[in-house]
């Protein structure tokens, strides 16, 4: 009978060994869980936030491309005549040849012609609870004129925005090849349009759009 009690103890005292050593083990295994699943969440929120720049990143790109075609196609509806008028250009100083022998305007730099006439402009978009809709497109030239649209399709005169804002910068050039002719010239025209709120780390958004011109 002693023998029995004695063995039964000793698997009783087996039992609570294994059971400590059991619990311990599933507590390890919970904080290891635990380390994986949160540097799993910061890689994935690390993730998350350059998805969200590449996305904000992609959308100035397309909107900028969208800016600067609508700049080339308004150019491109002016007459020939007057874009390539000599007494508005000069000797290009960084010319390559004969095909970009005088130039007006800049991609640089906001620049005009010796008439008066400007080769830039700023475009402002509203974002959401914005003093004008969501949507709304105002481009306000260097004299301060400006033509707002809003998503309706209103187009109004004027800036509702403040003075110093911008969304984006719109700059364009027009070269014009050596031909005594001006008739007979090529006009290269570019323009650039530059994000001027770029995701935070990350470099301005620049789009850059040429097309060429004759008299044809």
């Amino acid at each position: 009978m002693g023998s029995l009690n004695q063995a039964t103890q000793a698997f009783d005292t087996e039992a609570r060994i294994n059971d400590h050593g059991a619990a311990g083990f599933t507590l390890i295994e919970a904080i290891i869980a635990m380390m994986v699943t949160v540097i799993g969440l910061v890689s994935i929120a690390g993730m998350f936030a350059m998805a969200m720049k590449t996305n904000a990143s992609s959308r100035n790109f397309t909107t900028a491309t969208t800016f600067a075609q609508d700049k080339l196609e308004l150019l491109g509806a002016d007459s020939f005549q007057r874009l390539v008028d000599p007494a508005r250009m000069t000797a290009n100083p960084g010319s390559h040849g004969a095909y970009d022998a005088y130039i007006v305007g800049s991609i640089e730099y906001d620049a005009s012609a010796n008439d008066g006439s400007y080769f830039s402009d700023k475009i402002i978009i509203a974002g959401r609870d914005d003093v004008a809709p969501e949507g709304t497109v105002t481009v306000v030239k260097p004299n301060g004129a400006a033509e707002t649209r809003r998503p309706d399709g209103t187009i109004s005169a004027g800036n509702p925005f403040s003075e110093d804002r911008v969304t984006y910068s719109r700059r364009w050039v027009i070269m014009s090849s050596s031909e005594q002719n001006p008739a007979d010239r090529r006009l290269t025209i570019a323009v650039r349009v530059k994000s001027e709120n770029p995701p935070a780390g990350k470099a301005p958004e620049i789009v850059d759009l040429y097309t060429v011109m004759t008299n044809q």
